[in-house]
């Protein structure tokens, strides 16, 4: 059995909206990029949080959600209208999640952004 054949639905859903391009949103929302793809929540500062950037001219809120790799949401961050990034530090319920890979889902403006990032510890 393949690593692909085992993954579930859910997370295979997510994985065919990866995408490096930028989506840009019909009133002007447009995904930048993540800082710290790779996660190290130990606690020394240093790749403890995953960063989000968009711009976001229009002010609107949206949701970041992350996902582990059986298509179980295990965060959901409010993006406040003005903000203009949001971040991640690994937690789920408040508590640290195990190592791994997780997807990410950005939806703004109707507009959906998604990737993958990895958590070490």
């Amino acid at each position: 059995m393949t690593l692909l054949s085992r993954l579930s639905p859910v997370f295979m859903s997510l994985l065919v909206g990866l995408s490096g391009a930028a989506p840009i949103g019909a009133r002007g929302f447009s995904f930048t990029g993540v800082r710290n793809r790779l996660i190290t929540p130990n606690g020394d500062a240093l790749n403890d949080t995953a960063f989000f950037t968009f711009s976001n001219p229009q002010d609107s809120a949206g949701t970041l959600k992350i996902y582990d790799t059986r298509g179980h949401q295990v965060a959901s961050i409010d993006i406040p209208s003005d903000a203009t990034s949001a971040s991640w530090d690994a937690r789920a319920g408040g508590r640290l999640v195990s190592s791994g890979i997780y997807i990410y889902v950005i939806t703004v403006e109707q507009v959906r952004v998604s990737g993958a990032l990895a958590v070490i510890r």
